[in-house]
């Protein structure tokens, strides 16, 4: 049995036993009658997740439950081809008030360790332990072999949404022929929503023309520690210009790592040497700087830098 399995916290029940299993858990809690939920999320912890940040990740899906509730099922399989075949499960269950002390809300966490001699009947078993009719969200975390990403198909095609993390996962995932492209959502992209929101704000006080006119080169450089985040604020920034009418064939981008630690630096260069927008975000001191000049007078702008919080990433990636 997996150590990552083994950490999580729970009440151990036959596999058979998950129905039952709950409503024992219930049985004497006041929110026995009023445990509805919102959504399915099945969280798969991949070969390359610790015990540590199996832990990280229950807290953080504990997090969002307490806003969104629902029934999670994580999946923490047994890569080693030749472990017996063998399938276990926990089950966790808390309540909480919502809005009010009438407003009990509840969520449920289902644990399936398995191995791959019985890989066969994990969808069936997945599929008995979600909440009918609700929606289903899949988040692979850290998941390192996108061959076996094949295997659960039922997932990828069911699922109204499926998370993976640029920082996380191997480049093949980005060419993998997903059965659903549109449902699959970066958690790396959906973490710069905040760095996209002010960027945005500050560029929309210049016309579109006046952007893209003379626009030679655009340079993001970045810190080790954001570089996914980088190369996909890179993307959002592409397809901002193509809106605005730009031909991307005749500009330079530049993706450089070289600045401190959890910051960016944005930089426009333009023919006219008078045409300026410079932008430095500094996340360890929550703050941005803008300055920008496009022949309309010199503007400078300071405002707070930092990435969404992971349960806030959770529900942007899901729900919008």
């Amino acid at each position: 049995m997996t150590e990552v399995f083994k950490v999580l916290p729970g009440l151990t029940v036959p596999v058979g036993g998950i129905a039952e299993g709950f409503e024992k858990l219930w049985e004497d809690s006041p929110a026995k009658e009023s445990r509805a939920v919102q959504l399915n999320l099945v969280l798969h912890l991949g070969s390359n997740t610790t015990p540590a940040d199996a832990e990280v990740q229950f807290q953080t899906t504990l997090r969002f439950a307490r806003r969104y509730p629902c029934r999670v099922v994580v999946l923490c399989p047994d890569l080693n081809e030749k472990a017996p075949p063998e399938m276990a499960a926990k089950i966790y269950g808390e309540c909480f008030f919502g809005k009010s002390q009438s407003d009990t809300r509840c969520v449920e966490f289902v644990f399936l360790h398995y191995t791959m001699g019985v890989r066969q009947h994990l969808e069936n078993q997945v599929s008995i332990c979600l909440s009918t009719d609700m929606p289903l969200y899949y988040w692979m975390h850290r998941f390192s072999n996108v061959q076996r990403m094949a295997d659960y198909h039922y997932l990828l095609t069911r699922s109204k949404r499926i998370l993976i993390d640029g920082a996380l996962v191997p480049a093949e995932a980005f060419t993998y022929p997903w059965p659903n492209q549109s449902a699959v959502r970066d958690l790396a992209y959906t973490r710069t929503l905040p760095l996209r929101q002010n960027l945005g704000q500050f560029m929309s006080r210049y016309s579109p023309a006046l952007i893209i006119s003379g626009l030679n080169a655009v340079t993001l450089r970045h810190s080790a520690l954001v570089a996914a985040e980088a190369s996909s604020l890179l993307g959002w920034i592409k397809k901002g210009l193509v809106r605005c009418g730009a031909d991307l064939s005749r500009i330079e981008f530049n993706l450089v790592l070289g600045v401190a630690s959890g910051s960016f630096e944005l930089q426009y260069t333009y023919a006219d040497a008078k045409k300026s927008f410079h932008w430095q975000a500094d996340l360890e001191k929550n703050e941005a700087v803008f300055t920008g000049d496009l022949r309309t007078g010199r503007t400078t702008l300071t405002l707070g830098a930092h990435l969404l919080n992971p349960e806030q990433m959770l529900a942007e990636a899901m729900f919008f």
